[in-house]
């Protein structure tokens, strides 16, 4: 078996479709993009406000431990000096303005009295004197600063006038930004990485969900390529032979009948091909009308029989008839339509019966279906290949290489037998030979003048 269609480009996606699919693929990008940064950038947000409420959280409570510690008790270097280390503050204190002596439990990149100076006056500027007594004698008087260090580092500073048992305690803390800002930037890297894969990953989906919605289009062009390629090629051997004939009946006068009959048995195959192709473009396009109405199934076959037996009988075959005793359902459909594809089985059994054989046009009623089948004798259809005789411009190699096969008959009786609700089973004829079922299904249908046909 083998194909007479010329070969279509390669791919099922020709350039148009291809720019088509990347700016599908870029818009929806951008908008599910788009979502995934805004939804990234809160999460973020959310985070990294979590992360400083958090870090202020502890800070403060050091900072209450130590004002509580001033107020109950003395406080010993050791403990300022683990305080110090395991929390990374810097801590100072005064006694009633005399500045106690501690050396702190590590050394910032900016001098510690240059820290205090400038904490102590950012503490004055917002109202709170750590060298003056407190307000009250219960509750210690406390602001929240920030101070910048000489090598551009920021701290986060605490300052504190806090009444005691024999005065007051200036009190001022100071926490090392730097840690804190570090994790801020892992937590704001750690998204954009977040953000650049996501990105990556929707492009990707994109571009398989785009190539998906694209595919049936794409595939489409392609078949239509494939049809109009294979229809001029098909056209072009009736074409042929006209052109021919018409240069040799100038050459020779005395043959212009036997190439006028050439002719119009040419004129007669181009005709059929653009029939079909007209009614396979009317279908794809959904324009295909036909009459539905109750059919009587014994009277349809009955009529084909009479109608194309002396056609069968013209190819030195004989058409037989075999119907059964009761009277078949009735059908509902267009009788021109079926008669149509009747017609598609008997040229089609009679390209490949055997002179002298017999075509048996054959009906029966099964299970809420009447079944019409037609037979021959012949080679019969490998059934590798009973897949693809549906399919257009298909032809059979050897002995199926007759001139009026196009394969496009067997096309045309597949779509009026979907637009009828059936289908079409073939089989071997036993014996051999191949058989072509068409199955009508049995069911009342409400009374309608007109049906378009499928897209």
């Amino acid at each position: 078996m083998k194909r007479r269609a010329a070969q279509p480009p390669r791919g099922p996606y020709t350039t148009p479709l291809r720019q088509l699919r990347r700016r599908l693929t870029f818009v929806f990008t951008v908008l599910t993009g788009t979502v995934l940064t805004v939804f990234l950038a809160i999460t973020l947000g959310l985070a990294q406000k979590q992360t400083q409420l958090s870090a202020q959280s502890m800070f403060d409570a050091s900072v209450d431990t130590l004002i509580v510690t001033l107020q109950t008790g003395s406080v010993s270097d050791t403990a300022l000096a683990q305080t110090e280390a395991a929390d990374g503050l810097l801590i100072f204190i005064t006694d009633n303005g005399t500045p106690l002596f501690f050396s702190g439990g590590w050394t910032p990149a900016t001098p510690r009295g240059t820290l205090l100076e400038r904490a102590a006056e950012a503490g004055l500027a917002e109202g709170v004197n750590m060298d003056a007594a407190p307000r009250s004698s219960v509750y210690a008087s406390r602001v929240t600063v920030t101070v910048e260090g000489n090598a551009g580092e920021h701290y986060t500073a605490a300052v504190c006038s806090v009444p005691g048992q024999r005065g007051w305690y200036g009190l001022a803390v100071l926490r090392d930004d730097g840690p804190l800002r570090r994790t801020l930037t892992r937590q704001a890297l750690l998204y954009a990485a977040l953000l650049s894969g996501g990105l990556a990953l929707l492009g990707a989906v994109n571009w398989f969900l785009a190539g998906r919605a694209l595919r049936p289009t794409a595939e489409a062009l392609q078949k239509q390529r494939e049809f109009v390629a294979a229809a001029g090629h098909e056209l072009r051997g009736p074409l042929a032979v006209v052109k021919t004939s018409l240069s040799a009946m100038q050459a020779s006068p005395a043959d212009t009948p036997q190439y006028l009959a050439a002719i119009g048995s040419e004129a007669d195959r181009m005709a059929r091909l653009v029939d079909d192709l007209l009614l396979l473009a009317g279908s794809d396009a959904g324009t295909w009308r036909m009459r539905m109405e109750p059919v009587d199934a014994d009277a349809l076959v009955i009529g084909a029989h009479e109608q194309f037996a002396p056609l069968v009988k013209a190819r030195g075959l004989r058409l037989a008839l075999d119907l059964p005793e009761e009277t078949l359902p009735p059908l509902w459909g267009d009788a021109g339509r079926l008669r149509q594809l009747l017609l598609v089985f008997i040229s089609n059994a009679c390209a490949y019966a055997p002179a002298g054989s017999d075509v048996t046009l054959r009906a029966r009623a099964e299970k809420g279906r009447v079944l019409l089948s037609v037979e021959d004798h012949g080679p019969g259809v490998p059934d590798a290949e009973k897949a693809h005789v549906f399919e257009r411009f298909y032809r059979a190699d050897k002995s199926r290489t007759g001139k009026e096969h196009y394969g496009l008959g067997l096309s045309v009786a597949q779509e009026l037998a979907a637009l009828h609700g059936g289908d079409i089973l073939l089989t071997d004829t036993p014996g051999g030979g191949a058989t072509f079922t068409l199955r009508l299904p049995v069911r009342a249908r409400k009374a309608q003048h007109t049906h378009t046909g499928p897209a």
